[in-house]
């Protein structure tokens, strides 16, 4: 059985940036654009992942990019707060989402 698919994504102007973690396999990076085909390429990705995903997201779109995202069965998402240290990190966000109950 796969365990959760834990995903970090620092809201950019420019774009969103991306890590996925999964326990025992290397972390991916991605980048989107910071358009309607960038959000709707990621949800095209978290669909295809048949398990449990926890989202971590932060940045200028955090809250729109959230609700677009986590409105999904199975997804669990978590906004987490601009003035963090690890809010402009995708990986940092990503373990944030894997480490939190």
């Amino acid at each position: 059985m796969r365990s959760a698919l834990c995903i970090g994504i620092a809201s950019k102007n420019e774009g969103y940036e991306i890590v996925a973690l999964e326990h025992g396999r290397e972390s991916a990076a991605m980048k989107f654009p910071a358009t309607t085909m960038g959000i709707e390429a990621i949800r095209s990705f978290l669909t295809s992942y048949s398990n449990h995903v926890r989202l971590a997201v932060a940045g200028v779109a955090a809250l729109s990019l959230a609700l677009a995202l986590g409105n999904n069965p199975g997804v669990e998402t978590f906004i987490v707060s601009s003035n963090t240290s690890i809010a402009d990190q995708a990986a940092a966000l990503a373990h944030y989402a894997d480490h939190t109950l």
